[in-house]
């Protein structure tokens, strides 16, 4: 039989050395590690800015063009905050636990947390509100560290008030020792709630609470609403990413509070945030703003657009007194709840300021509408949100005003900069200013 030739190779050709090809293997590697790292850190960065209602974690990253305008004198600031991340209460402990006992075999382990069920945990401040507490403090020091320079005033003029709640209070401390850690300042004020109408002012309110439970029936009908409208692309979304189709949208509306749990508590976006996209926790966050625009907001009874008006009393109190003698104007700073900050926000008409669908929060809203409505908790009540009011003198000795939402200056309406006379503030807080609170909330 005849052979065949041997093919000749052409004299160019070297067989590559095996180290050359491992440096191939090692480099191919390293490209496709890094193109998967680089995947999973664009769907971490996604995923922290899902919108998640009341339980989104705090911007410290905002970023605002707020310095104090020139030719005038910061003479003071007022700040109501929100308490940081805590934990959740126990009715939706209650709800996480049936998610857990559901989808035990559906999900890693690791997304099962035992520490959110923990009824010794319920709404306690968290170690994560502790630290964006301490990065808040951080932050309005160093913004107003002229005003609020302990060393230079023998008695420091500010003052922490607290309602009687241990999330307010760990938070009221915190941020009190982040700014004064020598301790020149005085304790933190603690309002009884039972007396309490500046901070926890539902609480003391009767006609509110009947108003609250009027508003029950409107509430689940805006639900339902809703639900008819957006729950079947709600419920065809998370059933294709969990591979099981027997969850409700109430179940759905609790994995939306886990997510953003995880992502407060536990800066972790991978777990139960892995379910939903943008979208979809933006139709998630409206079926939760649909009650609390009804239970605290501008949609619900008359009565929440004037409960704040006791603290806003105290506050333009402490104004005038910081305008007889400017030289000793005291700066308070007071550490409440989201509902303290809706009903202020209410009083001044903010979701007229923050976006430009300005009608009721409604179920049937268009997506369009939704993205552009005023009234949206992940914008108005993240945890650690603040509500700041700042008290200018210009050259001329007029008292002005700016305030802020969340560290950003947001202009009134009426108002024709960010810094404003101060006696539009006035006239708009007119009929509020000098409430008698009892007689108000009284049946």
């Amino acid at each position: 039989m005849e052979m065949l030739a041997k093919p000749m190779l052409d004299d160019s050709y070297t067989k590559p050395e095996p180290k050359r090809r491992l440096w191939r293997w090692v480099v191919l590697v390293a490209v496709c590690a890094l193109a998967i790292l680089c995947f999973y850190q664009s769907k971490h960065t996604q995923l922290e800015k899902l919108p998640l209602g009341s339980k989104t974690p705090y911007p410290l990253d905002n970023h605002c063009n707020d310095a104090v305008p020139a030719g005038m004198q910061l003479i003071q600031v007022q700040y109501l905050l929100r308490h940081g991340a805590r934990y959740s209460t126990e009715g939706e402990m209650a709800d996480i636990e049936y998610i857990y006992r559901l989808l035990d075999n559906q999900v890693p382990s690791s997304w099962i947390k035992p520490e959110m069920v923990d009824r010794n945990n319920a709404m306690r401040l968290s170690a994560s509100g502790i630290y964006d507490t301490a990065a808040l403090a951080t932050q309005v020091y160093q913004k107003y560290a002229n005003l609020l320079e302990m060393r230079q005033q023998p008695v420091p003029a500010i003052r922490f008030i607290s309602s009687e709640f241990q999330r307010s209070i760990a938070t009221a401390n915190t941020f009190r020792s982040t700014i004064d850690p020598d301790n020149h300042t005085m304790p933190v004020s603690v309002i009884p709630l039972v007396n309490d109408t500046i901070l926890a002012m539902k609480h003391n309110c009767m006609r509110w609470n009947m108003a609250k439970d009027d508003a029950a029936v409107d509430i689940q009908s805006e639900i339902s609403r809703f639900d008819s409208i957006y729950g079947a692309d709600i419920k065809r979304h998370v059933s294709k990413k969990l591979n099981i189709d027997l969850l409700s949208l109430d179940n759905i509306q609790t994995l939306y509070r886990m997510c953003g749990y995880d992502m407060s508590l536990l800066h972790q976006p991978l777990h139960w945030c892995s379910l939903f996209d943008y979208k979809t926790a933006e139709l998630l966050e409206l079926r939760g703003d649909l009650t609390y625009s009804r239970k605290y907001g501008p949609d619900g009874s008359q009565i929440n657009s004037h409960l704040a008006c006791a603290l806003f009393s105290e506050i333009i109190n402490d104004i005038d007194t910081a305008l007889r003698n400017t030289d000793s104007a005291v700066s308070v700073f007071r550490f409440a709840h989201a509902e303290t900050i809706m009903f202020a926000s209410n009083l001044l008409g903010l979701d007229q300021m923050l976006g430009s669908y300005t009608k009721p929060v409604t179920g049937n809203m268009t997506y369009e509408q939704i993205l552009h409505r005023g009234f949206r908790t992940s914008t108005l009540v993240p945890f650690s949100s603040n509500l700041g009011l700042e008290l200018y003198m210009d050259q001329n000795a007029q008292p002005f005003f700016r305030l802020l939402l969340n560290g950003c200056a947001i202009r009134m309406p009426g108002c024709s900069k960010d810094v404003c006379p101060l006696g539009v503030l006035r006239s708009k807080l007119a009929t509020d200013i000098g409430c008698i609170y009892n007689t108000m909330c009284q049946l």
